[in-house]
C-alpha cells in the first residue's frame, strides 16, 4: 500500500470495531481479498468509520462537548476518496455533525436496517405544527448521504418556515444483500409512515407533507408517491433531476458509459416486467396531489427530455405536473450558481404555497 493508505488504515484501526480490524488488509494479496470480502459481507453497514452511532437521537446528548466540532471533523485523508465512497464511510461524523452543529434531530425508522431520518424543523416555528418536505438523496442506488442535503434543508427550512427530513435507505454499498432500487423503495415508504406514525409526537402537520428526491432519490420520491401517495395523505411530490425511467430510453439520444453500464446491470439482476413494476414512467396513475419537476437542461446523465415524456404520461392520466428546466444546471442540482438556487427555493416555495403546505 501507498504511504497514504498505510496512514489511512492505521486510523481506521484505531477507529472501527476489533471484529473489522481483524481483517486488515497486508501487503499481501492474500490480506487485500480478505478486506475486499470483508466490504462485500456487508460490514460498512455495520460500521462507519466512527464509533458506533447512536440509536437516538437523545443518545447524542452526551456528545455535547466543547471540542464537539473537532469530534465532527472528518479524516484529513478522507478528501483522497471519491465523495461518493466517503459520503457512505462516514455516516456516523455525518449525523453528528447534523446533531451538534446545525440543531437536527436524528431518529431511526428502521433499526434492523440501521436506517434513520434527519429532521430539521425551522427555529422560528409558530405554535402551529409546520408542514414537512421529505428528501431522499441520490447516489445511484449505490452511494450518497443524507449530508448531500443538509445544506439545502437548512435554507428551506429558513426561508420556507417548513421542516425537512432527510431520509436514508438501503444502498448497494451499505447494504449489498439488499434488492436495490426495489427494497429502496420500501425504504422510502417506510420512512413516509414513520414520519406520519409519530407527526404528533414529532410535532409535525401530518395533512402537509411534500415527498421529493434527487436522481437516484427522484426515482424512490416517484415510486413511493404512485404506489401510496394517496394512502400516505402526501400534498405534494417534488423531483430533481430524477431517474424515472429503469429502461433507460425515454429521452436518452446517446447514453452515457454510466447509464448504458446501469441499465444493463439491471437487465441482468431483473426482468423487464420486474423493472416495469418499479418504473416510474410506467406506472403512472392519477394523484390528488400536484407534481413538480426541477431538471438541469444541461444534465447529461439524466436527460430533460426524460421528465418531459414522464409530464406528458402524468397529464394524460389527468394529473397535475409541470416541468421546469433549469439552464446551465447539470446533474449535480444542488451545486447550481447562487442564481439557479434562488430561483430554486423560489419556485419550491411557489410550488409549497400552492399545494396548502406553507401560507
Amino acid at each position: 500500500m501507498g504511504s497514504w493508505a498505510v496512514g489511512a488504515w492505521e486510523e481506521v484501526k484505531a477507529l472501527a470495531p476489533a471484529e473489522f480490524t481483524a481483517v486488515a488488509p497486508s501487503q499481501n494479496t492474500s490480506g487485500g481479498f480478505r478486506f475486499a470480502r470483508a466490504l462485500t459481507q456487508g460490514l460498512l453497514a455495520q460500521w462507519p468509520l466512527t464509533t458506533r452511532r447512536p440509536a437516538a437521537n437523545e443518545d447524542l446528548a452526551r456528545l455535547q462537548e466543547p471540542n464537539a466540532s473537532a469530534a465532527t471533523s472528518r479524516p484529513k485523508w478522507i478528501r483522497l476518496l471519491p465523495r461518493s465512497i466517503s459520503d457512505v464511510l462516514l455516516r456516523g461524523l455525518d449525523e453528528q455533525h447534523f446533531v451538534l452543529e446545525l440543531g437536527g434531530e436524528v431518529y431511526p425508522f428502521a433499526p434492523e436496517e440501521n436506517l434513520h431520518i434527519h429532521l430539521l424543523k425551522p427555529k422560528d416555528a409558530s405554535t402551529s405544527k409546520p408542514g414537512c418536505v421529505v428528501l431522499l438523496h441520490g447516489g445511484s442506488w449505490i452511494s450518497g448521504s443524507t449530508s448531500q442535503f443538509y445544506d439545502h434543508a437548512q435554507a428551506v427550512s429558513r426561508d420556507l418556515g417548513v421542516a425537512v427530513a432527510c431520509c436514508q435507505y438501503r444502498l448497494m454499498l451499505t447494504h449489498p444483500r439488499a434488492d436495490v432500487p426495489f427494497d429502496a423503495v420500501d425504504d422510502a415508504e417506510r420512512c413516509v409512515s414513520y414520519l406520519s406514525d409519530q407527526a404528533d409526537e414529532l410535532g409535525l402537520d401530518r395533512s402537509r407533507f411534500v415527498l421529493g428526491g434527487l436522481s437516484a432519490g427522484g426515482h424512490l420520491a416517484a415510486m413511493t408517491a404512485l404506489e401510496r401517495g394517496p394512502e400516505l395523505g402526501l400534498a405534494g411530490l417534488v423531483l430533481l433531476n430524477p431517474v424515472l425511467d429503469l429502461d433507460f430510453r425515454a429521452g436518452w439520444r446517446r447514453q452515457t458509459p454510466a447509464i448504458w453500464l446501469g441499465s444493463h446491470l439491471l437487465r441482468a439482476f431483473y426482468s423487464e416486467e420486474e423493472l416495469h413494476q418499479k418504473s416510474p414512467l410506467h406506472q403512472v396513475r392519477t394523484l390528488p396531489f400536484p407534481t413538480l419537476i426541477l431538471h438541469g437542461e444541461e444534465d447529461r446523465l439524466i436527460p430533460l427530455a426524460q421528465s418531459e415524456a414522464f409530464m406528458k404520461e402524468m397529464r394524460r392520466s389527468n394529473n397535475d405536473c409541470e416541468v421546469v428546466p433549469f439552464p446551465e444546471v447539470n446533474h449535480d442540482f444542488l451545486r447550481a450558481t447562487p442564481e439557479s438556487a434562488e430561483r430554486h427555493i423560489c419556485t419550491l416555495g411557489n410550488f409549497l404555497r400552492s399545494a396548502g403546505v406553507v401560507s
